[in-house]
Formats: C-alpha cells, structure tokens, sequence
C-alpha cells in the first residue's frame, strides 16, 4: 500500500516532517513543487509531494504521480487553511474535511453561481450512458468520509473538529465574501487544493483525506487574524498523530 502524503508547498512538507523528526527532512531530498519521493512513515510506505498552490496545481501533480506511479491506495493532503468561524474554529485548531465544495463552477448570476447552470456535471461515475445515483454525481462538491478512509488507509482517526471545505484559485479578501461562502454553503474552513485532490481520488476510486490546521480568519488581512507559525506547529503535531 502506498499513501501520497500531499501539501501544497515545502513550508506545509517541511512542518509535517517536523512533527516526525524535529528536523523537516526526510532521507530524500525535499520534493520541489510539482515533484515527489518515496520515504517511509513508521513502516507506511509513503510518496511525499508538493504539488504547488491552487487548484490547477493540485490536479496536474496528482494526475502525473497516478500516470507515473502503480500500486496508489489512497491520498492524505495536509497543510493550512482558513477558518470562517474563528469561535467554533479558532486560529491553531486541526480540521478533517467532511466535505468539499468548489463554489467557483457551474453559472455565475447575480445570486451566486450555480454549479448546474451549464448542465456539465464534473464527474459521473459508472457505465457512460447509464443513468447514475445522484449521490455518485459531482456537481461543486465532493461528499467525504474521513474516519472511514483513515480506516481503510490504516491510519489513525484524530479527535478533531470536522466540516465544509471550500476551495478557491483566489483566496478570500473581504468579510462580505466570506460572509456569502460561509452562508451558502456551511463551509467551516478555506483551502486551495481540497476539491482537485478529492475529485481525482473519487474518479480513480481511492481513499481520500484532507486535514488541516487553521492559521488565519477567512476574509481578514488583518495581522491579528493570521497565525502562521502556529498553525505550522500544530500541522506537524497532528500529522504525527495519524501515523502514531
């Protein structure tokens, strides 16, 4: 079984590794974006990949691994992300992703976009032609079951909190928008990577599970609602948590 351990940039790759080790390095060279390597987590056979920043990254450097590397059973993104409910969520906090949503797809119209406005569904699965259930249907979200997949990845289920993600190409900068996103869509937390990686996995039917601590507040470029460092910490603790 091989687990592609995923973070969107080095900073995310080396506090993941620094939960484990206290250094942040691995006995292969760190991955450069879009680039990954084969090391061992506590007798889990692992690739280690940085895939870039946003979306289109995600996907291309997913896609390029599963196209180049046999025997993939599941896929584990880690990194950082935003919280829309600091009270619920506060800055440091670990989220798995229940669900993840693309809130860029489908119509845009003066209520919102709709994810069915242009009749293009993202993925169905099963036979071409047949009629498929709705619940196998991917219109701008992504149905998750993390303990589930943790499970059938053999790894370990952490007591944290669980919710809505949304993923975004343009992160987030004021609190009306946030406001809108959170509303619509009950999201709890903002990544750039979730949806693409949680797409993938469902076409090539593997395990998929994003977890994520939590270094700013949606919509604030305020220097109070950003915790970075903090969040870098508490991603090593908890990704250690998983494999221990």
């Amino acid at each position: 079984m091989t687990v592609i351990v995923a973070t969107a940039t080095q900073k995310e790759m080396e506090a993941v590794l620094k939960g484990f080790n206290g250094r942040g390095r691995v006995g292969c060279q760190l991955p450069l974006q879009g680039q990954w390597c084969e090391s061992p987590i506590n007798e889990h056979q692992c690739l280690l990949a940085v895939t870039g920043v946003g979306p289109v990254n995600a996907a291309l450097t997913l896609g390029r691994i599963m196209g180049e590397c046999f025997g993939i059973t599941g896929v584990l993104n880690l990194g950082i992300a935003g919280t829309f409910d600091p009270q619920a969520c506060p800055l440091g906090s670990a989220v798995l992703a229940e669900k993840e949503v693309w809130p860029e797809y489908g119509l845009r119209t003066s209520q919102g976009v709709d994810s069915r406005g242009i009749t293009f569904p993202q993925w169905r699965g099963g036979d071409p032609g047949v009629e498929q259930p709705l619940e196998q249907i991917v219109w701008d979200t992504v149905e998750l079951s993390p303990a589930e997949d943790l499970r059938r990845i053999g790894l370990n289920c952490p007591q944290v909190l669980a919710g809505t993600s949304i993923t975004v190409a343009g992160v987030t900068g004021t609190a009306e928008h946030a406001a809108m996103l959170r509303d619509r869509y009950g999201a709890l937390t903002e990544n750039m990577e979730g949806f693409a990686l949680a797409l993938g996995c469902r076409q090539a039917g593997i395990p998929f599970v994003e977890l994520r601590t939590v270094s700013n507040v949606v919509g604030s470029r305020a220097a109070a609602d950003w915790k970075l460092n903090e969040a870098f910490v508490a991603l090593g603790a908890v990704a250690r948590s998983l494999f221990v």
